[in-house]
């Protein structure tokens, strides 16, 4: 009897543990509604000016949603650190080739912000830039 009391304990213990372990693990979700008043990327989608929201249900994981509360697109994200904490929820987007591209979220009062992972055709669009102003400086000596 013993035994088996021992056995429950135990297994009981081990799910308490395993439990309590996800829990700390999850991320709170968080939601950002914005007015984005120019036309934008995030990743390889291209969206007009309007209303958003963007949502993270998973760590380093963003999801795009447009004004019907559609997902429009998904992106996943490195942490990014500040030193100060933003007053209001930010978005950060990075001009290239005429092109804004989302690049930063930050939520209101945290430090930690999410950086988007570049696309393929953003890495590509660099490299070209930068092998187009290598043979251009290349190209204006004598």
């Amino acid at each position: 009897m013993k035994q088996l009391i021992g056995r429950t304990l135990a297994s009981v213990l081990l799910i308490v543990m395993s439990v309590a372990g996800w829990a700390h693990g999850q991320v709170t979700t968080w939601l950002i509604k914005v007015n984005i008043p120019f036309e934008f990327n995030v990743g390889d989608k291209t969206f007009p000016a309007g209303d958003y929201s963007l949502v993270q249900p998973l760590q380093h994981f963003l999801v795009l949603r447009d004004s019907r509360g559609q997902n429009v697109a998904t992106v996943f994200t490195s942490g990014i650190d500040s030193p100060t904490a933003p007053v209001s929820s930010k978005l950060r987007f990075e001009s290239v080739g005429g092109q804004h591209i989302l690049a930063e979220v930050w939520q209101q009062q945290d430090p930690s912000g999410q950086r988007l992972y570049p696309s393929k055709a953003r890495i590509n669009f660099a490299k070209r830039r930068t092998t187009e102003a290598r043979e251009t400086a290349e190209g204006s000596q004598p």
